[in-house]
């Protein structure tokens, strides 16, 4: 099992969704891309082939619901690549709200238990902050190549975290845009495209 932080990652968020144009959560719902979401996604396969060396050299993964998995299909045909040739795993999946999913984006982060203890708050039916951590940390764990993965809000926030050994005090003020780009690279990380 290689060290991940020996590899370079191109960390991407999926494109702008109708659940994040409504100004909702979405968790585990599925909610498709709008089409700047679809334009977003195009434009981070060009962005991609500028700042990644050989593609070629490169493993592909997505986090297993539909937006992740259209956004990574648009920017690998972009780029030339077939659309299917990537791996959907769900340790990459947004984290779970639970009963909180279709609330407003600022209504859930209100929660009273929530902001009494953000990282380890555990959604009615869902999960905490640090459960996503735990599982992303796994993913990271099987990684042998440098890689381009397509995920959510959360999970990029958590990738960056192990990636720079982060707190979680330092971890949670981070927030990508949809379809941001980043590279973490010899412990660094860059932003590309936004």
């Amino acid at each position: 099992m290689a060290d991940f932080r020996l590899l370079t990652l191109y960390v991407i968020r999926h494109g702008e969704c109708e659940h994040n144009a409504a100004g909702w959560a979405a968790g585990h719902d599925d909610s498709p891309l709008t089409e700047r979401g679809r334009a977003q996604a195009r434009a981070n396969g060009r962005v991609l082939r500028d700042v990644a060396p050989r593609l070629d050299d490169l493993d592909f993964f997505a986090s297993s619901l539909h937006r992740t998995c259209n956004t990574m299909e648009l920017l690998r045909e972009e780029i030339g690549l077939p659309a299917t040739g990537y791996h959907a795993d769900g340790r990459l999946m947004e984290g779970n709200l639970g009963d909180h999913s279709r609330v407003s984006t600022g209504e859930f982060l209100r929660h009273v238990d929530y902001l009494a203890d953000p990282w380890n708050y555990v959604r009615p039916n869902g999960e905490s902050l640090a459960m996503v951590y735990e599982r992303v940390g796994r993913f990271l764990g099987t990684l042998t190549r440098d890689s381009v993965i397509v995920t959510h809000a959360l999970p990029v926030t958590m990738l960056r975290a192990h990636y720079l050994g982060l707190s979680p005090e330092q971890a949670m003020g981070y927030h990508m845009a949809n379809a941001g780009l980043m590279r973490l690279s010899m412990g660094t990380e860059a932003l590309f495209g936004k």
